[in-house]
């Protein structure tokens, strides 16, 4: 019975890991539905505050302003990765990790200097592996995005690139495109020199795209808007909120990002359990029944040796 009753017992074991998935996958569940809302709703005001931001920088032309212009000869650059805190989710810090590396190889061939700021546990560790500097870690926050946390972030970055201490901030983070597709991507969030003439191509985002061959007109300087204050003054108030609006979309994509991997994980392993159980149970039946099949034999021959 050696064999029957190891079968049991690995067969139990795996019930109560089951129990656990099927926890942990309840649990994200619940965590994505509140994360994806929070995503989802960022992102219209985010886009939308883009797009207004270039309009006015492309209406006043004559304005500058210091977070629209890219430094000469940027040496200096700072890489911000987001990753989880907790593991069970798949490929997802892996992805964001190799997605980092790859930036981080073609700024560094193209002679950046960085600096790295790391969210989350999974990405700290990654980092101390790879043997790579951090000048700040945040753990224990990854599921929890708040603006707070991102404007104090941004407010040093802000002023680091005022100073010129800092010439490019890039930021590593996985979008949310569904509840089983998370993209790993990265973007520069300063110098803010893409929101320039950002306004000529408002008309032909989405479904609004014009004809092949039909180039898009140019708004020009002024139309449509009346500032008060000054443009100027408008920028500098907004542009910083830009850059604080892109650092918290983010986080709130990547935590979005990480429950979806999350429960697509424990659903995996869930479904994985049941199939194991499936075949312990047809193993166990079948080594029950070839017993009592061999012991009934034994008695039958005995018998008849009698």
């Amino acid at each position: 019975m050696a064999n029957t009753r190891i079968l049991l017992r690995r067969r139990k074991s795996i019930r109560n890991t089951r129990k656990i998935t099927k926890t942990m996958e309840k649990v994200a569940t619940a965590k994505l539905a509140k994360a994806q809302s929070a995503a989802v709703a960022a992102r219209p005001y985010t886009s939308m505050l883009k797009e207004i931001i270039g309009q006015v920088a492309a209406s006043s032309g004559e304005i500058k302003h210091s977070l629209l212009e890219a430094h000469a000869e940027p040496k200096n650059a700072v890489v911000i990765l987001l990753t989880s805190d907790r593991g069970l989710c798949g490929a997802f810090n892996s992805n964001l990790v190799r997605q980092a590396q790859a930036l981080i190889a073609e700024l560094k061939a193209n002679g950046r200097q960085l600096e790295f700021i790391v969210q989350g546990k999974k990405g700290i560790g990654a980092f101390k592996y790879l043997n790579l500097p951090m000048a700040e870690r945040l753990a224990g926050v990854s599921d929890k995005p708040s603006f707070a946390r991102a404007e104090a972030i941004a407010e040093r970055l802000l002023q680091s690139y005022e100073q010129k201490k800092v010439d490019e901030v890039y930021l590593v983070y996985a979008t949310f495109k569904g509840a089983t597709s998370q993209v790993p991507k990265h973007e520069m969030i300063l110098p803010l020199a893409g929101l320039k003439g950002a306004g000529a191509g408002l008309a032909v985002s989405g479904r609004d795209k014009p004809a092949k061959g039909i180039r898009p007109a140019q708004p020009a300087a002024g139309v449509g808007f009346l500032f008060h204050p000054d443009p100027g003054a408008i920028l500098n108030r907004v542009l910083p909120l830009v850059v604080k609006m892109a650092l918290f979309t983010a986080m709130l994509e990547n935590a979005a990002s990480e429950h979806a991997a999350r429960r697509v994980a424990m659903k995996n392993a869930t479904d994985n359990a049941d199939e194991m159980i499936k075949l312990l149970t047809r193993s166990y039946n079948r080594a029950r029944q070839g017993k009592i099949t061999q012991e009934i034999a034994e008695i039958v021959s005995g018998s008849n040796v009698q």
